[in-house]
């Protein structure tokens, strides 16, 4: 029971959506989605083996993890603003600053800590690269109702959780005076795993919509 957790669960449920809806999608930025949920849960059954059964710290495959993490994301957020002409340099420019800034953390803390330094910059990268896309959708002369818009819906979860982890991070030190409440979980604990269910109940969405569209459309494949 100690592997089912409120992170794991939305995970799995969200992985599941991506292999109902996504199973058939030609587009590769849409498809990568599979194995990199799937990706995520081992990382989180293995985070917590690691914590609980080998009593041992599991920053280091955190760290690796964060690799994917921004590789996937800033790949999807280049595949959504290409519809806008955007050139890969951009994409290339900021895969290449956070690898300066991944080595640089790792460095000064000897590859013994979580590159947290790094991760929060990335998180404001990413809240900043949602409300460029939400710009972009309010230039653009296309209509498309926001309701059945599988990229609105993607990087509203990911706005939501970015966004919310960034202020969670702003706020560590005040958070940490109150570190314990009901049940035993740090204020922290709760506010992450609240934001994994809402990212995680938007991408699923998502990928109901864009199974709708590609339904609608079979030139999408």
């Amino acid at each position: 029971m100690i592997f089912i957790t409120v992170n794991t669960v939305s995970e799995l449920l969200c992985l599941l959506a991506a292999i109902v809806f996504l199973n058939k999608e030609k587009t590769t930025a849409w498809r990568l989605f599979i194995p990199f949920l799937l990706l995520t849960c081992i990382v989180e059954v293995a985070g917590i083996y690691i914590r609980e059964f080998v009593h041992t710290s599991n920053y280091a495959l955190y760290n690796v993890y964060v690799l994917f993490e921004c590789g996937f994301t800033s790949y999807f957020f280049f595949y959504l603003y290409k519809a806008y002409h955007y050139k890969p340099i951009w994409l290339f420019t900021w895969l290449g600053l956070f690898a300066v800034m991944y080595i640089i953390d790792l460095l000064h803390h000897n590859f013994g800590q979580f590159v947290s330094t790094t991760a929060s910059v990335m998180s404001v990268v990413f809240v900043l690269a949602s409300l460029y896309f939400y710009y972009l959708k309010l230039k653009d002369e296309h209509f498309e109702p926001l309701i059945f818009s599988a990229p609105f819906w993607w990087v509203s979860g990911t706005l939501f959780f970015y966004f919310g982890s960034t202020a969670c991070n702003n706020f560590l030190d005040y958070l940490s005076e109150y570190e314990r409440i009901t049940f035993s979980r740090s204020i922290r604990y709760i506010i992450y795993n609240i934001l994994d269910i809402v990212m995680y109940i938007f991408w699923s969405y998502a990928f109901i919509c864009r199974y709708r569209q590609r339904k609608s459309s079979p030139s999408l494949g």
